[in-house]
Formats: C-alpha cells, sequence, structure tokens
C-alpha cells in the first residue's frame, strides 16, 4: 500500500484549485468566440478568426493536464475539484440562480456554465481523482476479463452520461436562459443528476480496466477535430440528432470541453499506469499490503527464541562447549588445571 504523503495531498490541492478555475474560464472565453463565429456570424473559412480562441482552448487544455498529472504525487487535488461539481449541479437543478450568477461574473463565464462545461469537466476529474485513491490501496490487476468488459462498458457509460447530460442542460439550463423562465424542471434536473452518474462510472470502470478511457478520448478528439476542420458536414450529422441535445453537443465541441476531456483522458491513462506500478511495487516492500509477497526470505519465528536465519551451528548445550557464533554462559576453565582451582 503506497499512500501519498501529506505535503504531497497539500500541494496537489492547492495546484488544482488554482489552475482548474482558470482553465475552464479559458474555456468559456474561447468557446464564446467560437460558437459566435460558427452559429451567430457564420464562418467564411477565415482561420485567422480562430487563432485567439484556440489559443485559450489550448492553454485551458495544457492547465488541465496538468492538474490530472499531479496525480501521480497524490490523488488529494482531482478530488478536491471534484467535490466543486456540486455548484454548477446546484446551477443545473436550480435554474433560477442564474440571474443572479449573471450579475456577479462575466458573461463569458456564465455561458460556459449553461452548455454544462465546469460540470462535465469537474465530475471526470472527480472520478479520476477516486480511482488513483483506490488503486494506491489495492493495486491489484482485476483480471483479463474485467479488463475486457471495462473496454467496452467504459465508452457506452460515457456516451450515455453525455447524452443525457447534453439533453438535462438544454431543457434546463439553455431553456431557461433562452426563454427567461427559470422555473425548475424535474425531468431536465434528473436528465442532469443521471448524466453525471454514468460519466462518473464510466470513468470509474477504468479501476478494472486502466486503458477503458482510450477509446472515448479518440472519439471525442476527432469529433472536435471535425467541427473545425468540416464545420458544414459537422453541423448537419448533429442537428439529425433530437432536439436539445442537437444543441449542446455542438457548443461543447466548440467550447472546446471535448478536446480537453479527450487529451485529460489520455493522460489520465498514463498516469493510472504510473501510479499503479508505484502502488505494486511499494506493495512488495509491505507485507501487510493486500495482496503483497512477504518482504523477508524466511518465514517468521513461530516460537520466542526461534531465529532466522538459522544458525550454522547448534547452540552450546554446557558450559564448556563452544561453537563458531555460540556464547557461553560463563568463560571456560583454564586447562590444565591450575594449583588450588
Amino acid at each position: 500500500m503506497r499512500r501519498s504523503s501529506m505535503p504531497a495531498r497539500l500541494l496537489t490541492a492547492a495546484i488544482a484549485l488554482v489552475i482548474t478555475p482558470i482553465a475552464l474560464v479559458l474555456l468559456s472565453m474561447g468557446g464564446v468566440t467560437m460558437n459566435r463565429t460558427f452559429f451567430e456570424f457564420g464562418f467564411d473559412g477565415d482561420i485567422g478568426r480562430l487563432v485567439g480562441p484556440l489559443l485559450l482552448q489550448s492553454l485551458a487544455v495544457v492547465l488541465l493536464v496538468l492538474v490530472v498529472l499531479t496525480g501521480i504525487w497524490s490523488s488529494a487535488g482531482l478530488i478536491v475539484v471534484g467535490c466543486f461539481a456540486l455548484a454548477p449541479l446546484v446551477v443545473a437543478i436550480l435554474p433560477g440562480t442564474l440571474p443572479l450568477l449573471y450579475r456577479v461574473v462575466p458573461q463569458e463565464w456564465g455561458d460556459g456554465l449553461v452548455y454544462g462545461i465546469p460540470l462535465a469537466v469537474l465530475t471526470a476529474l472527480g472520478a479520476m481523482g477516486l480511482v488513483l485513491f483506490l488503486v494506491r490501496r489495492d493495486p491489484r490487476p482485476r483480471g483479463t476479463a474485467l479488463g475486457i468488459i471495462g473496454i467496452v462498458v467504459a465508452p457506452v457509460l460515457l456516451a450515455a452520461g453525455a447524452w443525457a447530460l447534453a439533453w438535462g442542460v438544454a431543457e434546463g439550463m439553455l431553456f431557461a436562459v433562452q426563454r427567461f423562465q427559470f422555473d425548475p424542471r424535474p425531468d431536465a434536473a434528473a436528465a442532469v443528476l443521471a448524466g453525471i452518474l454514468l460519466v462518473f462510472a464510466g470513468v470509474l470502470v477504468s479501476r478494472w480496466s486502466p486503458f477503458a478511457l482510450i477509446l472515448p478520448a479518440l472519439v471525442l478528439l476527432v469529433g472536435g477535430l471535425l467541427m473545425l476542420v468540416a464545420p458544414e458536414w459537422a453541423s448537419r450529422v448533429l442537428f439529425t440528432l433530437p432536439r436539445g441535445v442537437n444543441t449542446v453537443i455542438p457548443g461543447l465541441l466548440l467550447y472546446g470541453a471535448a478536446a480537453a476531456a479527450g487529451v485529460s483522458y489520455l493522460a489520465f491513462t498514463a498516469v493510472l499506469v504510473r501510479v499503479r506500478s508505484q502502488a505494486r511495487l511499494s506493495g512488495t516492500q509491505d507485507p501487510h499490503a493486500p495482496g503483497a509477497a512477504a518482504a523477508y526470505p524466511y518465514p517468521p519465528a513461530q516460537h520466542p527464541g526461534d531465529q532466522y536465519p538459522p544458525a550454522p551451528y547448534p547452540a552450546a548445550e554446557h558450559p564448556g562447549d563452544q561453537y563458531p557464533g555460540a556464547q557461553a554462559p560463563y568463560p571456560p576453565a583454564p586447562y590444565p588445571p591450575q594449583p588450588g582451582s
């Protein structure tokens, strides 16, 4: 069992708490420009208009990867920022909080929240932290069967979670902002909750299969790339989806959430393999760790006085006996006997 030290926990928590909000803000700022360029003003093929927002989103992705990499030292930072997903979850369930939110934060930040960017990103980071926490305490592999099942189950859970989350966000927060109707909608709230749980479970499957997130990562990266290089074709495909989903998913792609999640999944896969290897190596040196091999070349003593490794000669049975390494209770009598002895 390899537990992270207290300084490592504090340091990773501080790094995550500082860097993650900055990354989310950069995603939102770049995403607002991207969204307006493609859907409001119409994209005329001028790539130069996208350089600024793409740089902001790229920097945001780098910062999120740094947060994921802190998991090598400790899972505390990822778990702490994952807990902050409760704040956007409350806003998603209670859209009436949005008018107050827009009064205290810049519009770009609020727009990113309305599209569910912080909700999706923070949930995934928290699940990654929990996986690393569990792996450090029991790094034993779960077998080939569970590994194969995980590779199949993780993409299904993540896709279902993204679908439910997109529909819930569209029918909840986005609907409220567009129509100025901020009453709670139970169906949208239930969809958001289901989506969060499914995304969390999809990442948690990597506990069984370390490479379960590679396929979802590639799908997300390809989807984000297609939205940039073939926006008309991608838009036509996405708009064939049901109402609500066809609004939020293009927004998630343009806001860089898909690219951020994909790169973070790949970085997390490397971190998970590294942490599992470290925990198993540490476990072989700890006889009390689950599945650890004994660290001693000889079995433990069964009775008081047993010594391992065994002495090459038996212990002295009489006061005058001498064996290499044996200690007599008192010095032997001189020989030959001296007068008066």
